[in-house]
């Protein structure tokens, strides 16, 4: 065989090996695969002031939408406590303060638009007795008590 020939099929021959043990190697030493954490909260608090309530009060102060309505349709609460809504409805849905349509008697109520899986909280810093429903389907209502 001819000289050339065997230089080229020598240095052909280190290439391809050498392009193995980099590809080898990358793969080896290649970072972990990203991680995303998506959370599906959707929070709305009229004030930036920090409640103190327990786990268990956080449990007990939510509120689920499903097709039929609210549950429970009234939730008595202490001053400072927070409600969660959860949409379990299967459709978007929007909190807002009663009278439909107008939602004028309690504005930080008006927690607007959240898709169904999402959730929305609004903490109660004023007793009272507080009327909100569903805008998107007015016959969806509830009440808060503020205690």
């Amino acid at each position: 065989m001819n000289n050339k020939v065997i230089i080229g099929v020598i240095v052909v021959a280190l290439l391809v090996v050498t392009g193995f043990v980099v590809k080898s190697n990358k793969a080896t030493n290649a970072p972990p695969a990203p991680t995303m954490n998506i959370t599906s909260q959707i929070t709305s608090e009229p004030t930036s002031q920090a409640t103190a309530s327990s786990q268990t009060t956080q449990e007990q102060n939510t509120i689920t939408l499903d097709s039929s309505g609210f549950s429970p349709k009234s939730l008595t609460i202490k001053a400072g406590d927070k409600v969660t809504w959860v949409n379990k409805s299967g459709a978007d849905a929007s909190i807002n303060s009663s009278p439909h349509p107008t939602h004028t008697d309690y504005p930080p109520l008006n927690l607007d638009a959240f898709s169904d899986g999402r959730t929305l909280s609004l903490t109660f810093e004023k007793s009272g007795t507080y009327g909100y429903h569903n805008h998107l389907n007015p016959s969806q209502f509830g009440t808060i008590v503020v205690e």
